[in-house]
């Protein structure tokens, strides 16, 4: 019997079907909602290892989704599906102390597992209309997790976060309409094939952007980050967990998809995303930096990694000898869900017991609690990449392929693959900068008055314990663990096995870079330039610009005036015209009929206004218009 298809509509379909049922046991029983809860994320973590131990496959679901959907697994797969798996149960066991006594705790159970059907639907996607579809059930889920709180801030993150997540799937969909008019398909298994004998390559760039910039928006990519940094401190801790540990490697897997399927060894598109991955990883260290905030800063920190990763994923692109970049694409990625797994859930025990995410308010709040302290401490230097730590065998596949490709390559391109290992060093610094403050600030310094006994519940134990545990032990034995994970997700990836002598002097000199310019970020700026001498506390740092509300909220109001006054100057047009007929009709006539005034287009009227005005106006028919278009292409959608 083949256990493939179940296993994996399973890990699709189960969590979607029992969330309705989640959310009414939890109303009825909050306790049993959260074992519920837990025990499906289990089920799925069970059938992603089923599908992991079953090798390849792939099968269709017919109607599902009502155009029907496929699904594969096999080598990078596999790898996201049970990492995705983990991570979620990992969450859910921290639930239960997270959310006591909250009102709405119910409805976040309820959309976790939404959101773990579609997350699972997205890595075990066979075509990208499936992708596409699980996608967007998956933005929406998070969305309710990001206004969860429903307080002011929460409102505004998730708006942002709506919005952005909408825009980039229209752009992506966009992208999927262009891309199967040019193949007739959006398989996973005929595009690569199709894409590389097309003969125009150029054209392949549209669909290509069209898909980075709807899979950009998710991973926080710049310049479509704006929502990353306020979302995640608006959101629980635990879904602030999944967002950065598991849903950003959705986009992760998006962004190789489009490498793989269209722009294998498209140099172009390599450079797009080498640049963008540069300024990601830079500005999310940077913004860490000053950040205030223990969740803000996390969030930033996410914003850096996701910046690692795409500087990989650009080395991939350069489509020869890739295998350094693609271990160190699935190791980065391994390695930066399980670290942010435990450094949230480690925020939200914190904040849970202190109400307050402000670092000058957090001082010593978690001296007294051994465990957190060690927790966070792993997790941190792995984040850093010292070596011995998980973070540091990811950090040095990367960096390894970046220097592999300057000696590959010449010319001007040497000198940006240096300009751009320069950046991954600089980066990496300022990691080990942002994580030494929030270590210091919280595990270290004493506080000014009462000390804040902070304890972890069980289920947060249990949850980030074994993760921490295996950053240690995957840093330490890497032959072992990351290579072999690695290894097996590279073949999938058009790249052969690899193997890294890791702490040898060549690989370990780029760490020790990194770490000393962290120390000099951290001692002569952070304690001196950002810290208040007599106080001991940090500065806040203003923003000098902020993408969201000082560009892209007045260039909406912009094209939203624009658009209304293109609107109002076709009215005034069409009034003219028609005005101009009237009167040439009736000229040298006696005045019969007095036209009617239409009130309800050219300008906004308070007044009652009857249903017949109404039927008679153009803003009335230009409705009819954009329901008749609307209408057709559902009937394309569903008759392609």
């Amino acid at each position: 019997m083949n256990v493939l298809p179940i296993s994996v509509v399973g890990c699709v379909l189960l969590p979607m079907l029992a969330a309705p049922i989640a959310y009414l046991w939890q109303r009825r029983n909050e306790k049993a909602g959260y074992v519920l809860t837990s025990v499906i994320c289990f089920l799925a973590l069970a059938a992603a290892g089923f599908i992991y131990a079953a090798g390849e496959g792939s099968f269709a679901v017919p109607d599902l989704f009502l155009l029907g959907c496929t699904f594969t697994a096999g080598g990078f797969h596999n790898v996201f599906g049970l990492l995705c798996a983990a991570m979620f149960f990992m969450s859910s066991l921290a639930n239960p102390a997270y959310f006591r006594g909250e009102s709405r705790a119910e409805r976040y159970s309820a959309f976790l597992l939404l959101a773990l059907g579609s997350t699972m639907g997205v890595f075990y996607a066979g075509d990208l209309f499936t992708l596409y579809i699980c996608f967007e059930i998956m933005s929406f889920a998070s969305w309710v997790w990001v206004a969860h709180n429903e307080n002011k801030a929460a409102q505004k993150a998730a708006d942002t976060y709506l919005g952005m997540a909408m825009i980039g799937g229209l752009v992506m969909l966009y992208g999927l309409f262009v891309l199967y008019n040019m193949f007739g398909t959006l398989s996973l298994a005929e595009l690569p094939e199709l894409a590389a004998a097309y003969p125009n390559q150029k054209k392949l760039l549209l669909p290509a952007i069209c898909m980075l910039i709807g899979f950009g928006t998710k991973v926080g990519m710049f310049p479509l980050h704006v929502w990353l940094p306020k979302a995640y401190p608006a959101a629980p801790a635990p879904a602030s967990a999944l967002l950065s540990s598991i849903l950003t490697k959705s986009g992760v897997l998006g962004i190789l998809l489009i490498v793989l399927c269209l722009m294998w060894g498209n140099q172009t598109f390599m450079m797009l995303l080498l640049v963008l991955g540069c300024i990601t990883m830079v500005l999310g260290a940077v913004l860490a930096v000053f950040s205030m905030d223990l969740k803000r800063t996390l969030a930033c920190s996410s914003l850096s990694q996701i910046g690692f990763i795409l500087v990989g994923i650009s080395m991939f692109t350069m489509g020869q000898e890739t295998a350094l970049a693609a271990g160190g694409v699935m190791s980065h990625a391994i390695n930066h869900a399980l670290t942010k797994l435990v450094l949230f859930v480690c925020a939200g025990v914190i904040f849970k017991r202190t109400h307050t995410l402000d670092l000058n308010k957090l001082k010593g709040a978690g001296r007294n609690c051994l465990p957190l302290k060690i927790c966070f401490l792993i997790s941190g230097m792995s984040l850093a990449g010292v070596p011995g730590f998980g973070g540091y065998i990811s950090k040095t596949l990367l960096h390894e392929s970046i220097v592999h490709q300057m000696h590959l390559q010449q010319g001007v391109m040497v000198d940006i693959l240096s300009a751009a290992e320069w950046a991954f060093l600089i980066s990496g610094g300022l990691t080990a900068a942002y994580m030494t403050k929030l270590f210091v600030k919280i595990f270290v310094q004493k506080p000014d008055g009462e000390s804040h006994l902070v304890k972890m519940d069980k289920g947060s134990l249990i949850a980030v314990v074994p993760t921490a545990a295996a950053l240690l032990v995957m840093g330490l034995l890497p032959s072992l663990t990351y290579e072999k994970i690695g290894a097996y997700a590279a073949a999938s990836l058009s790249s052969e096995p690899f193997a890294v002598s890791y702490f040898i002097w060549e690989n370990l000199k780029g760490a020790v870079i990194s770490l000393a310019i962290g120390a000099l970020v951290y001692f002569v700026f952070v304690r001196h330039l950002l810290t208040d001498k007599r106080s001991n506390t940090y500065v806040y740092a203003t923003n000098l610009i902020d993408l969201e509300d000082d560009v892209y909220r007045p260039l909406l109001n912009l094209a939203a005036f624009v658009g209304a006054f293109a609107a109002r100057v076709c009215y005034s047009v069409t009034d003219f015209v028609a005005g101009g007929m009237n009167w040439l009709m009736h000229l040298g006539a006696t005045e019969r009929v007095t036209p009617g005034k239409d009130h309800h287009f050219g300008h906004y009227s308070k007044a009652y206004v009857k249903m017949n005005a109404i039927l008679q106006t153009l803003q009335f028919e230009l409705m009819l218009f954009g329901i008749g278009v609307v209408v057709t292409l559902v009937y394309l959608l569903i008759n392609l």
